[in-house]
């Protein structure tokens, strides 16, 4: 059963360095969320939204994870891969695998892992869990799996 998968390709820029001239770990958490963001616009679907009732919605963390092989360094190019681990009733679970380009071979470099809950925020700020739209469920749901 094919998993839903999503790949980004990003050069490590001079910012994202620490003092030592590496990629700082934090960006490694930062590079999930992106590689998320763009797979739900490539998809034509929402990470933030207001509901008809005035509720916001959105996918907030309940766990990350990174482990680091390797270290990068500006000027890098780096692939992401993602992939949909497990659909929930209202969760994503993903794993990511970033690789760098070594003179055209690709060297993973860290994983990590992710797993978001679709939310609803009232107007007090409250945020509770509630089921995914119908269109994200459809668009995550690996392949030959019944939504």
């Amino acid at each position: 059963m094919a998993r839903p998968t999503f790949t980004l390709t990003r050069r490590v820029e001079f910012h994202e360095t620490d003092a030592a001239g590496l990629m700082h770990f934090s960006n490694f958490y930062r590079w999930m969320e992106v590689c998320e963001h763009e797979w739900f616009r490539v998809l034509g679907l929402e990470i933030m939204s207001t509901g008809a009732d005035g509720g916001q919605r959105g996918w907030p963390r309940r766990d990350s994870a990174c482990s680091h092989l390797r270290p990068l360094r500006c000027g890098d190019v780096v692939r992401i891969r993602a992939c949909v681990e497990e659909v929930g009733a209202s969760s994503l679970a993903y794993a990511f695998v970033f690789e760098k380009d070594r003179a055209g071979r690709w060297t993973e470099v860290a994983h990590g892992k992710m797993t978001t809950i679709h939310v609803r925020k009232d107007a007090a700020g409250r945020m509770e869990s509630e089921p995914m739209p119908p269109a994200v469920r459809a668009a995550f749901t690996p392949a030959g799996r019944p939504a």
